[in-house]
């Protein structure tokens, strides 16, 4: 036998060893209250939705990556299965893998479909996967390394963080944290509360605000749209700026552009010497200051 044919027949065992299996645990623990809820996986999905009132259900989908060598997939996912990483503690309930258990995790991902009541605190984390919450009304914190994050009708103070990917949060009842290290960011508020935003590459586009507004991102337009009873401050490395305070918003104005002009729909009194790249002034008397700054780019004020 050529060494050719040596090679071919090493490979041809190699992969027959890395063989994914799959598997799939359902299980459901029983509340009293406003549960506290963490769920958490290495590699996968994180769905949450809610459901029965005095419930918190967990479906995970276990999945086998090819790469196991020397092991066995299939006992892998059997255990898990049989015996899934979660722990009930009174009305916390925590989902994820177990420190001391890593080895018999390697190369295994897991995806979560969790429905639990509307007012869970609820705490979701993957390092590399989508997450999607609807519904929960308490306070919402996630986080993923790769991943697009989309929340919708959740409660105020939601803090959202994804290494690479975008962010959605619609019909958030109040203020939160959004950052994206790369990608989009939208947001649409329906409360009073302050948001922060903030991409290193990637739009900004927040509107129903009604509080404070720091949006910041290295490159990428910033849209805003709301009642500013706060400071809202916009900045972009290289973009176009675009204020929509609303009609009878009552606030300071500065904006500076390194290279775009700037331009404001409404009366405006001004302030300082007059410079194209540089504007100062109040709106209807005066009130919170709504300061835009951008490398490259225009600044408007509708």
């Amino acid at each position: 036998m050529n060494l050719r044919n040596v090679f071919i027949l090493t490979v041809a065992c190699t992969a027959g060893t890395a063989v994914a299996a799959d598997g799939n645990f359902d299980k459901a623990f029983s509340v009293t209250g406003a549960p506290i809820v963490s769920v958490s996986t290495g590699s996968g999905y994180v769905h949450v939705y809610p459901g029965a009132g005095n419930q918190v259900h967990i479906v995970g989908h276990v999945h086998s990556r090819p790469g196991i060598f020397g092991g066995n997939a299939d006992e892998a996912v059997q255990k898990i299965v049989a015996n899934p990483p979660i722990v009930q503690s009174g009305n916390t309930i925590t989902a994820s893998t177990p420190h001391d258990d890593s080895e018999l995790f390697r190369n295994i991902s897991i995806d979560y479909d969790v429905t639990t009541p509307a007012e869970t605190t609820l705490k979701a984390g993957s390092g590399s996967g989508d997450i999607e919450i609807g519904g929960i009304q308490s306070v919402v914190t996630a986080h993923t390394g790769s991943g697009s994050i989309h929340v919708d009708n959740v409660g105020a103070n939601a803090q959202l963080d994804t290494g690479s990917g975008s962010i959605r949060a619609t019909n958030v009842h109040g203020g939160g944290v959004l950052q994206t290290g790369s990608g989009r960011i939208e947001l649409s508020a329906s409360g009073p509360g302050d948001v922060r935003a903030k991409t290193g590459s990637g739009s900004i586009h927040i509107e129903g605000v009604n509080g404070g507004v720091r949006a910041d991102t290295g490159s990428g337009s910033i849209e805003i749209a709301g009642d500013p009873t706060s400071e809202w401050r916009a900045s972009s490395g290289s973009g176009t700026i675009e204020l929509n305070p609303a009609p009878n918003a009552r606030f300071n104005f500065d904006a500076q552009s390194g290279s775009g002009g700037i331009h404001v729909d409404r009366p405006i009194v001004m302030q300082g010497s007059l410079n194209r790249h540089h504007v100062t002034g109040t709106v209807n008397g005066g009130g919170p200051t709504l300061r835009a700054s951008t490398g490259s780019g225009s600044i408007n004020v509708h």
